[in-house]
């Protein structure tokens, strides 16, 4: 589905969630406890894609960064520290497999989990999870598959870091 705004997109978005109950509680997945924010940051070039990611994201809770390329998106990791990365495959720049490797190689973001999301098939998929990625989501996004890979994810890395 093309939208010819952002702000058309988003007040579809809004208007299908509030009209429609059972889509509303399948994809706001509350999370009990949270105290701060939790940080993703969303590498994405397309732009309808990010804000829909962003708006997905934002209206469950999460503080979101985004990026429309891969070397940005490595130096706003290198920034922000986030507790997610979500990074696209296809990228200007430095691609997806480029940010994977990067986060990795990088100490202090080793051991953050990375979300990888790709239209093509399994096999690029597989590549990035070799590499290190934690997950991978198929492209369109599902909403409610996202968040509850972001939540594994999160609850992951929290298990870690209590160990």
């Amino acid at each position: 589905m093309r939208f010819r705004t952002i702000a058309g997109m988003i007040a579809t978005i809004n208007l299908y969630l509030k009209h429609t109950k059972k889509v509303k509680r399948s994809i706001e997945i509350p999370d009990y406890g949270r105290t701060m924010p939790k940080k993703i940051l969303l590498i994405e070039n397309d732009d309808e894609t990010r804000e829909l990611m962003r708006t997905i994201l934002e209206q469950n809770g999460y503080e979101v960064a985004t990026a429309t390329d891969g070397v940005r998106g490595i130096d706003m990791a290198l920034f922000i520290k986030p507790d997610v990365i979500i990074t696209d495959i296809r990228l200007p720049g430095a691609d997806g497999i480029h940010v994977v490797r990067r986060v990795r190689d990088t100490s202090s973001l080793a051991h953050t989990p990375i979300l990888v999301t790709t239209p093509f098939g399994t096999g690029t998929g597989t590549f990035a999870l070799q590499l290190g990625a934690n997950a991978l989501e198929p492209m369109p996004i599902d909403p409610r598959s996202l968040l509850i890979t972001v939540r594994r994810l999160l609850k992951a890395r929290k298990s870690k870091r209590a160990a």
